[in-house]
């Protein structure tokens, strides 16, 4: 079993698509006792380092085409592969979640590091989605995505390892 993601590595990233991403995923906290709230797409990264995928959390202000303004816009940081996607360095731009110290179900974050999201956010927000607009079957795919199994009906049981962290920073 390949390892986790780990700095240096190079991920591949689809080109943005929103009629196949479809709608972006809201992912919520409290920062500073105050609601927060962010948009974000989830897609798979190609890790060229381990040849595997890799859940992928980029910001919509960071993807969509209509934003490449936006100096963190991934048409900034990455490299643009004609046809296929954007290189992107695996570096101190990027956070991760996972559910232990050895790296196990690593997903990677590409947003501002100010938000302070805890990491099972984002399992959670991503497997109910799924389970919302496409199903059972769809949100167990997610959740494989991850490396967890189970009901995806159940998904609070599977993050609880994940409860209280925050995203790391490579």
């Amino acid at each position: 079993m390949p390892g986790p993601v780990e700095s240096g590595h190079e991920l591949l990233v689809d080109l943005f698509d929103g009629d196949a991403l479809g709608a972006p995923i809201t992912v919520k906290w409290q920062q500073n006792f105050v609601a927060r709230q962010s948009t974000y797409y989830r897609v798979d990264a190609y890790n060229t380092a381990t040849d595997e995928t890799v859940p992928f959390f980029i910001a919509a202000e960071y993807y969509k085409s209509s934003t490449s303004s936006n100096p963190n816009h991934i048409s900034k940081v990455g490299t643009l592969l004609p046809g296929e996607g954007y290189k992107l360095k695996v570096n101190d731009k990027l956070q991760y979640g996972q559910k232990n110290a050895e790296g196990e179900n690593r997903f990677i974050v590409f947003h501002d590091k100010e938000r302070k999201p805890y990491q099972h956010r984002f399992i959670e927000t991503a497997v109910l989605s799924a389970l919302a607009k496409s199903g059972e079957e769809a949100a167990g795919k997610v959740l494989t995505g991850f490396g967890l199994s189970g009901a995806a009906s159940a998904v609070v049981d599977t993050v609880k390892a994940y409860v209280g962290d925050y995203l790391h920073t490579f």
